[in-house]
């Protein structure tokens, strides 16, 4: 890993003005080959159309949260972290017997309570507004 990055960073270092060049190019020209470098991308990943279909859904759905003023930051963040926050609750949950512990430790409750003032607070001063 050590040695790919450091031929990474020789090559890349002298070819970064080329790369910004690539901004230059309009939009008109840049979206369809990002379009179907996506597509192609996701169909060689499974061979499986279904990738293509989900792959448009989500688009779809992202330019509709868009159009929305919706910050797509935090769905992505979400939608990556997601599995491991099921994952690791699901594993804390077998070993202490349902979701007892959370009211039985402090730290957790402490979160818990954060969490839920970090949900109701906007909406309160939003609607005090």
């Amino acid at each position: 890993m050590y040695i790919g990055n450091l031929i990474l960073l020789i090559l890349n270092l002298p070819l970064i003005p080329y790369i910004a060049k690539i901004l230059t190019i309009p939009r008109s020209y840049l979206i369809p080959f990002i379009l179907f470098f996506t597509l192609m991308g996701s169909y060689i990943g499974q061979n499986n159309s279904t990738e293509l279909i989900i792959l448009v859904i989500l688009g779809v759905v992202a330019t509709f949260l868009r159009f929305a003023s919706f910050p797509l930051a935090p769905l992505l963040i979400g939608f990556i972290l997601g599995p491991m926050l099921e994952d690791n609750f699901s594993r804390a949950t077998k070993i202490y017997d349902g979701i007892g512990f959370v009211w039985e430790r402090p730290m957790t409750s402490i979160l818990l309570i954060i969490s839920i003032l970090m949900i109701l607070v906007p909406i309160i001063k939003s609607k005090k507004n």
